[in-house]
């Protein structure tokens, strides 16, 4: 296939261009990085002509103190890099057969119990929902009859070497890996083999358009997940961290804890019905996959 990447450079955007290319496929990245595709108008049709699948991954992190400025950054980041893609996509003649843009778990209203799936209505209205929600308008206000959709909804994306696995392993083997605030805050996740294998799955799949959740089926308490790394990692003991200081040191890191201390709980509703296999469908596999495999 021929893929661009937009904001590929970043974790997750770099394994799948290492996924792609090692079955053969051609990977162009999108960023502001000289080496790449620039976000130009002209440009970007150009490079958009005749490609078989666009995933838009770009956006300011939102693990960062949520001040004025930075929730500008996170949510201008966002739409801003959709509408260009967007506009771009609409310019070809021959456009993309597929636009995958990434969405987030955060549209959902945080809760223990509920479990949210592609069709429920129990959406955020916190900082965070609404940037997803205005993200996702900005994403399916484009009419592309000539290009299929999938706004994936992902949960938090667990590699190796990056992203929110690594701290938490660390935190493990310093022996601070107990529960998070109550511990009884639901933590969805996904495997990153397994969400480069949603993509492939996607791609192969005409039928699957829209919203799709992607998520382990298995979503996992904090103080399951705490618990599965210690035994993984061979350390029985976790000291735990309360709330407040968990507040404390999410201050301290520039991070928000609500990232922490909230429940995303979420169930790929499509995907299932769809007949995906999850390679990484129990938190154990995942982590020992993660920690033992190279």
């Amino acid at each position: 296939m021929r893929i661009i990447i937009a904001g590929g450079t970043g974790f997750i955007g770099a394994y799948l261009k290492k996924r792609f290319e090692e079955q053969g496929d051609v990977v162009k990245i999108i960023s502001r990085d000289n080496n790449h595709i620039p976000w130009v108008h002209d440009r970007l049709v150009e490079e958009l002509e005749q490609t078989d699948l666009l995933i838009n991954l770009a956006g300011r992190s939102i693990n960062c103190r949520h001040t004025p400025e930075n929730k500008k950054q996170i949510l201008q980041s966002r739409l801003e890099s959709t509408a260009l893609l967007g506009n771009a996509a609409a310019a070809c003649k021959n456009p993309p057969v597929l636009w995958i843009n990434a969405s987030a778990s955060a549209i959902y209203k945080p809760s223990e119990r509920v479990v949210s799936v592609e069709q429920s209505s129990e959406l955020a209205t916190d900082f965070l929902g609404t940037v997803v929600r205005q993200w996702e308008d900005v994403f399916f206000g484009f009419q592309t009859p000539q290009t299929r959709q999938v706004a994936l909804r992902t949960a938090v994306v667990l590699g190796r070497n990056k992203g929110a696995f690594p701290p938490l392993l660390t935190l493990v083997r310093l022996g601070l890996g107990g529960k998070v605030g109550t511990g009884k805050q639901i933590f969805s996740w996904i495997h990153i083999e397994d969400y480069f294998r949603i993509i492939m799955f996607i791609t192969q799949n005409s039928s699957i358009k829209g919203i799709v959740n992607c998520t382990s089926p298995k979503p996992v308490s904090n103080i399951e997940l705490m618990r599965s790394i210690r035994k993984i990692a061979g350390k029985p003991m976790g000291l735990p961290a309360p709330e407040f200081a968990v507040k404390i040191g999410a201050l301290l890191i520039g991070t928000e804890s609500d990232l922490l201390l909230n429940s995303s709980n979420l169930y790929p509703e499509v995907l299932m019905n769809a007949g995906f296999e999850f390679e990484f469908k129990d938190i154990d596999n995942a982590i020992t996959d993660l920690i033992h495999s190279k």
